[in-house]
């Protein structure tokens, strides 16, 4: 999808998006091939933070990569 059709919000989100790392605090992880569904800008002072929105209730197990 290009990037021009992703919506995008700024400084608040729906509930039902979360970023990636908050999917990690619970434990989740984007399921393979999930795209982004919204970019998520939040402005702070004189920075700009940009990241992807994935939904909350297609996420999967968080998966351990075990090391050889």
């Amino acid at each position: 999808m290009p990037k021009d059709n992703i919506l995008t919000y700024h400084q608040t989100h729906p509930l039902d998006l979360v970023t990636i790392e908050a999917l990690r605090l619970k434990g989740l992880q984007p399921a393979d091939g999930q795209p982004v569904a919204a970019l998520f800008k939040l402005r702070t002072g004189d920075r700009e933070h940009l990241c992807g929105l994935y939904r909350r209730a297609d996420a999967v197990a968080l998966q351990v990569k075990q090391q050889p």
